[in-house]
Order: C-alpha cells, then structure tokens, then sequence
C-alpha cells in the first residue's frame, strides 16, 4: 500500500498529452502566430499608407540639400502600386533564382515546368484578381456620404461567403469545403466584429479612401467588385498550389511582374490624360528620403503581407485565409484596450460605458468565430481528377478544421 501509495504522488496531475493533440497545440500555435503576424503586417501597411498620403510637406534632412520641399500632398497612386508590384516581383522572382541556383537547376529549369499551365485560364484571372484587390488600387474610391454601420460591416463580411462559393466552384463539387452552417457563421462572427469596431471608434475607421467619392448604385457596384476581387485571388492561388502544383514562390514572382507589366500601360494612359503625373511622382519619392524610405518600407510590408497569406493558405486553406482577415479588428480593439489602461487608472465600464457594451459584444463575435471554426470538421480534401494538370497526377492535401 505504501509503495502504490508514493507510486500515486509520483505520478503527474495531467494525463499525458496524446501525440495527436500535440499535433494540433503546435498547429494552433503556427495559425495563430500568423494571424498575428498577418494583423501587425496590416496595420503598419494601413498606417504608413495613411501618412504619406496625407503628408504635405516634407522638410529635407539636410540643410545644404537644394530639393525644394514638397508643398502638396502625395497622390500617385497608380505609381505606388505600380512600383509595388515590380519590386515584389523582382523579389520573388530572385528568391527563386537562389533557389534554383541551391538546388543545382537552371531558371530555364524552373520556368519550363510552368509550359502545361500556359493555356489554363487562372492566370490571367489570377493576376486580374492580384491588381483589383490591390489595396492601393481599393483606396481610389471611397463613399461620398456616410454608410450605415451594420451595412458597412456586411459589406466587409460578404468575402467570408464569396471565398466559400468561389473555392466550391473552382475546385468543384468533388471538394470538400466549409460547410454552409460553418461559413454562415463565420459571416455572422465577422459581421459582429465589424460592427462592434465601428461603435467602439464611432467611425469608419477601417476605411480610407485617397480618390474618387462614389454614391448610390456606382458606389454598391464598384465597391463590391472590388471586395470580392482579393478573397477570389486568394481561392485562385490555392488552386494554383494544389490543382496544377506550381512553386508558390514562382507563383507570387509571375502574379507581381505579371501585375507591373499589366498595369505599366495603364499607368501611361493616365499620364496622358492627366490623371497622374509620373515624372513628378518620381522626382517627388526619389527627390526626398522621407518619401523614399516611406515607399520602400511599404514596398517590403507587402512582400511580407503576400508570404504571410501564402503560409496561412498552405497551412489552412483559401476560405480560413480569407476569414482570418477579419481578425485585424480584433487587432486594433486590443490596441485601443492597451493604449486606455496604460494610460488611464479607471475601468473602461465607468469612464465609456458604450465601448464596454461594445467590447463585450466583440467578444461573444470572438466565441462564435472560435465556434465556427470547431464546426469546420473536415479531415481532406481530395481535388478530383479532371481538375489536376495531367502531368502532376492526382494530389491530396491536409486541411485543418479552424483558423
């Protein structure tokens, strides 16, 4: 009895972890430091954007410079996409090179294994999707009056269903995708988050817009062309990784030169019909190293935007990918929340009673987005044959049940 008895205490509270569980922690973990990766990326990107548009003038560092300071607001947004894409490209296209390189093969090599995929119409659909999601491109239109705040965060929610249609139609009915249960509450959870941040700032914070106002119909069509245009190139680009099994770092690479490419003659004709000058705008971002560096920055945020998306769609799939984008409110609820205690040394339920209502709505958005996810059961997901390239054979891949 006295040896069973030290055996008892000797033995652990906790059961042992079975290697299954351990499995999903670690996966848990991985999703969630991506998610969060993903949400610091963004708000940088949001940030800085912000700034340089609404920079006026910009004093040289200098005082022997003879650059004039820019007395005007930045506003070539054609411009700044365009260089955007040409340096993603440019570092995609390189980190493949070394790659290649590594591994004792040729670029030729690499770019020779792309010849199946030419006449496969999700290219160009691919690099369409890339430059109207752009979230440059987005802010040249913005509403003109304000929009109520429950549409307003339908309208930002609306990608959680589009993401599950498009991935049900592009790898089709063989698929096993979110089930309508799952992605009606998920849509639900993003709609709630949405609409608690909106009365929490009381504004429409998560919008910035630096072009065109729009109103009635225009405005409801442009916008949701446009709100659909990156959970649809999301979709595609997991069917690029899963169906035809392209490098995803050559995909980026050919998705970014492609966009440059594409968008360079549209950047001309707005140069002729006035709509942007491009010579001012280089003299104005290589002229002042503000400018400049505030360019480059933005430049590197969204190469690190691009691979953080492509981990959590490899890791998850296209329609949690997209989903996940709805945490950035969450994000920069938490930030307000830290900001306000740091500062103050009172309960935020005594001092803003509406944003305490508020938060705790945010919240139970935060249990039924974690319960959407428990409701994703899926195990795999196998493509069916006649949508695989038919010199890579039949693939399978993992997906997990949740965010």
């Amino acid at each position: 009895m006295q040896f069973k008895s030290a055996s008892e205490e000797s033995r652990p509270l906790l059961s042992s972890v079975s290697e299954r569980a351990t499995g999903y922690i670690w996966l848990s973990f991985i999703i969630g430091s991506l998610v969060l990766m993903w949400c610091v990326l963004d708000t940088w990107n949001h940030d800085m954007s912000a700034h340089l548009f609404q920079m006026s003038e910009v004093r040289s560092l200098s005082a022997n410079s003879s650059v004039d300071n820019i007395r005007e607001p930045f506003k070539y947004t054609l411009t700044l996409a365009f260089l955007q894409f040409a340096f993603m490209g440019l570092v995609f296209a390189s980190i493949f090179a070394i790659k290649q390189a590594a591994a004792g093969k040729s670029m030729t090599a690499g770019l020779a294994s792309l010849r199946p995929t030419i006449s496969d119409g999700r290219w160009p659909a691919l690099v369409g999707t890339h430059i109207c999601g752009s979230v440059l491109l987005q802010s040249l239109m913005m509403p003109s009056h304000m929009m109520s705040l429950g549409l307003f965060a339908a309208t930002r929610a609306v990608e959680i269903p589009i993401a599950a249609g498009a991935r049900s139609k592009v790898f089709g009915k063989g698929s096993r995708g979110p089930s309508l249960r799952t992605t009606m509450v998920m849509f639900a959870a993003a709609w709630l988050l949405f609409f608690s941040y909106t009365e929490i700032a009381e504004c429409l914070c998560v919008w910035s817009g630096f072009g065109v106002a729009l109103s009635g119909a225009t405005l409801y069509f442009v916008y949701g062309f446009l709100l659909t245009m990156p959970a649809a190139n999301i979709v595609l680009q997991e069917s690029l990784l899963v169906q035809v099994q392209v490098n995803p770092i050559l995909m980026l690479g050919i998705q970014n030169i492609a966009a440059a490419l594409l968008l360079g003659p549209i950047l001309i004709a707005a140069q002729y019909l006035g709509y942007e000058d491009i010579n001012h705008a280089f003299a104005m971002i290589l002229g002042h190293r503000e400018v400049f560096m505030m360019v480059l920055w933005l430049s590197v945020q969204t190469v690190a935007i691009s691979t953080v998306t492509l981990g959590l769609i490899m890791v998850t799939d296209s329609f949690w990918a997209v989903a996940a984008r709805s945490v950035r409110v969450v994000f920069w609820w938490l930030r307000q929340l830290q900001l306000f205690y740091f500062t103050s040394n009172t309960l935020l339920s005594v001092v803003r009673p509406h944003a305490s209502l508020w938060s705790f709505v945010m919240v139970c958005g935060i249990v039924l987005a974690l319960g959407a996810a428990m409701t994703d059961s899926r195990e795999e997901e196998k493509t069916p044959s006649d949508k695989l390239m038919p010199s890579k054979g039949r693939a399978t891949y993992q997906t997990w049940s949740g965010v």
